[in-house]
């Protein structure tokens, strides 16, 4: 899930794609930082829900939505998980 060069088939290399999962579903951005709005928008997840990135290391941190995040291998992100009352 790494940053990628891909060529055409006429050989031109296009720009690299960063690539990152939210909810299991992989998404590409060709930039290497993207808001935390952005990713929502692209994931269908209403802002008022939340995200959180999980790091390398399992550490869960939340992303808001004027947040930037720089996109790296292997980047994680959930919907922020809902708790219950009762």
């Amino acid at each position: 899930m790494a940053a990628t060069d891909s060529q055409t088939e006429t050989g031109h290399t296009k720009h690299p794609t960063f690539v990152f999962e939210v909810d299991g579903v992989e998404y590409t951005h060709d930039k290497p930082t993207i808001t935390g709005a952005q990713i929502m928008a692209m994931a269908g997840i209403n802002p008022a829900d939340g995200l959180v990135q999980i790091l390398p290391d399992g550490t869960r941190i939340t992303i808001t939505p004027d947040e930037t995040v720089r996109l790296v291998p292997g980047a994680q992100f959930k919907r922020r998980p809902r708790f219950k009352r009762g």
